[in-house]
């Protein structure tokens, strides 16, 4: 059984309570790690410890701060086996698609990149006078991250914190808290300073715990909506900033004149990736009904083609969910969709093996959009096809949902896809594939959440506006990432 310390403050490992999280295997049942777990009191002491850190850490210049994450950067590269094996063994993600950690090093570059262009100040001018407005980090930020997408969540709660000088304590998910652990001595290796970002592993209560916390200035949390409605609601008596990114429900609507060969792979990629664990997720597909049929057959035979087993069995196109729970969970959905009248075109009920949480990845033909099916995030390898008449009638039904985080439009004509994008309630919407651009905000709207990850709209949350006036006749040298300089030659900005 392999130990690991869940606490971690001021640059030092400590032991925590006398409770432990234990970590099981997926694939396999088998329990093969444990760590600490957090007290209330560690969480005071975190905050404190990154509260007192900020204070140096909001002054060091924007260029050592982004020497001190390229230097990271580096070190998660020379880590990403390591990091890759304990993400197969606590979630259970197949070891060919984990290899790039869901492509955290571009997620890496993309900050390091964006965070350059990020405008700290500039001087207004009008009748009145001129004004020097200032972008200022918050203060210590809390971090709280699911257990989906081991690394990649932890860092985009991380590195626009560190980047924009505020400090950091993370709070992993119980079910894969281990890269998290593993990611603070990479953090120390590559120079950051004590304090300036700490750890604390533990349940619900332990969240609650830093939400609540006075010395936390902002909350950035990714997870389900019940859960993110909860934080909104603890952070407003002391009115800490939220950024919540949550559930989705993601509709992709085929249009008539789609090449269902062409649509079928990006419906299957994104719709049984990560075994349906993203949050993203197309699981609402809308097709005419005339070519239902078509598109199911080729959905049903991709699904069939999933080769299910261990997450480090490089023949694994398919993992099994994080957790008993979380099986017992999406099978009832299933047996839900079968029981409400869909028509099950592949996968099922049926457990596929004998030893680990494995669901089949499944596809319902004829699903009406009222469906409970349709409606809740199933978070599993589900995907319903819902037959529609009119285009109009898809749009509406495909923003009829409390969701609204992802989607995708299909059709041979680009324009015509982007113009029927820009009618759906999404934060996010792809047009003839899955995903965007890593440096396109991304987020949600009604119940998928509040604020924007990603691009320079990524770093907006995570820092303050303050205005002064300029006395007459003095201008301020303005620099990238700190308050304007007095005294020299003014460079005339």
């Amino acid at each position: 059984m392999e130990k690991f310390s869940g606490v971690y403050i001021d640059g030092v490992w400590r032991s925590g309570s006398t409770d432990v999280i234990t970590v099981v295997d997926p694939s396999t049942e088998v329990s093969w790690a444990q760590i600490g777990v957090a007290t209330r009191s560690d969480v005071d002491d975190a905050v404190r410890s990154a509260d007192n850190a900020f204070r140096t850490w909001a002054q060091v210049p924007l260029d050592r701060r982004i020497a001190i994450v390229q230097r990271f950067t580096e070190l998660v590269r020379e880590h990403t086996d390591e990091l890759v094996r304990i993400r197969c063994r606590s979630m259970g993600s197949p070891i060919t698609s984990s290899k790039t950690l869901s492509n955290s090093n571009g997620l890496l570059e993309m900050y390091l990149e964006t965070v350059q262009q990020v405008q700290f100040g500039q001087v207004r001018s009008d009748q009145h006078g001129s004004a020097y407005i200032m972008r200022r980090p918050i203060g210590v930020v809390a971090g709280i991250v699911p257990w989906n997408v081991p690394v990649r969540n932890e860092l985009k709660k991380i590195i626009p914190s560190l980047l924009t000088g505020n400090t950091c304590v993370l709070k992993p998910s119980p079910e894969s808290p281990l890269t998290g652990a593993r990611l603070m001595d990479l953090f120390a290796e590559a120079g950051l300073p004590p304090g300036v970002l700490n750890l604390v592993t533990g349940g619900a209560d332990i969240g609650e715990a830093l939400v609540t916390h006075p010395g936390v200035r902002k909350i950035a949390f990714t997870g389900s909506t019940a859960t993110g409605a909860r934080i909104a609601e603890l952070a407003a008596p002391t009115f800490k900033r939220i950024q919540l990114e949550l559930g989705g429900k993601s509709a992709a609507i085929v249009l008539p004149d789609a090449n269902m060969s062409d649509v079928a792979p990006n419906l299957l990629a994104f719709g049984f990736g990560n075994s349906g664990q993203i949050c993203a997720s197309l699981t609402r597909v809308f097709v005419d009904r005339r070519y239902q049929e078509e598109l199911g057959d080729l959905l049903a035979e991709g699904a069939k083609r999933h080769v299910l087993g261990p997450a480090l069995d490089p023949s694994t196109t398919l993992g099994p969910l994080v957790s008993k729970r979380q099986q017992e969970r999406v099978l009832g959905y299933i047996q839900q969709g079968i029981d409400e009248g869909a028509t099950l075109r592949a996968g099922g009920v049926n457990k596929p093996r004998d030893t680990g949480w494995f669901v089949e990845p499944t596809v319902f033909l004829n699903v009406n959009n009222s469906m409970t099916i349709a409606q809740e995030e199933i978070f599993g390898p589900v995907i319903s096809v819902i037959p529609y008449d009119t285009v109009e009638e898809a749009i509406r039904e495909a923003n009829n949902s409390q969701y609204g985080l992802h989607g995708a439009v299909f059709s041979e004509d680009a324009e015509y896809a982007l113009n029927v994008a820009m009618q759906l309630e999404t934060g996010t919407c792809a047009i003839n594939s899955f995903d965007l651009p890593i440096n396109a905000p991304f987020g949600g709207v009604k119940g998928s959440g509040i604020g924007r990850e990603n691009g320079l709209e990524g770093f907006d949350s995570y820092l303050e506006y303050h205005s002064y006036k300029i006395p007459e006749g003095m201008i301020p040298q303005l620099q990238a990432d700190s308050g304007p300089q007095y005294g020299g030659e003014s460079n005339g900005d």
